[in-house]
């Protein structure tokens, strides 16, 4: 099964997805917009962790990919589902030449959809670094509420930044 957006077709990550993860993962760019870190990732390592991923209920990993050009442009996961609480959490990486053309807004208000009707999630939040006013605007167009501010929490080019807390609620629940 697959989760469709207007501009964008979520899929399951396959083997021949080993390139397009790897631009995303090794551009350093990329790397300093998101939380965490990374080191240097081989085309053995990133298929090595393609096979080596197992189903797991506590967390949906996908391939985005433009539906016009049936080509792979980012990825989105949603993890820590906890089904008791309704809960999970949502990132999201999109290829650089991709940015700021409405596919992570897509991406986003597809998956969520999908988590609110089918995995009947209540709450969904994402953690999103203080300098990275593009993707606070995409999840405020989503709907995405900003809650706080978990101060110097990541380390990046030789300085502590703060993180945004944003959450949105399923609102439609039965």
């Amino acid at each position: 099964m697959n989760i469709i957006g207007e501009k964008v077709k979520l899929r399951a990550i396959e083997l021949s997805d080993r390139e397009v993860l790897l631009d995303i993962i090794n551009d350093g760019q990329i790397e300093h917009l998101l939380g965490g870190w990374s080191f240097p990732v081989s085309e053995l390592a990133q298929e090595e962790w393609i096979k080596a991923i197992k189903p797991n209920i506590h967390i949906l990993r996908c391939m985005a990919i433009d539906k016009e050009e049936n080509k792979v442009i980012g990825t989105v996961i949603v993890s820590d589902i906890d089904y008791k609480n309704g809960t999970a959490e949502i990132h999201i990486k999109l290829g650089a030449s991709y940015h700021r053309k409405g596919y992570g807004t897509d991406i986003v208000k597809a998956i969520v959809k999908y988590a609110f009707e089918e995995l009947r999630l209540h709450c969904i939040c994402a953690h999103i670094n203080e300098y990275n006013v593009a993707s606070q605007k995409v999840f405020e167009r989503c709907g995405f509420e900003k809650e706080g501010v978990m101060r110097d929490r990541i380390f990046k080019s030789d300085n502590y930044h703060s993180v945004f807390s944003y959450s949105i609620l399923n609102t439609r629940e039965v």
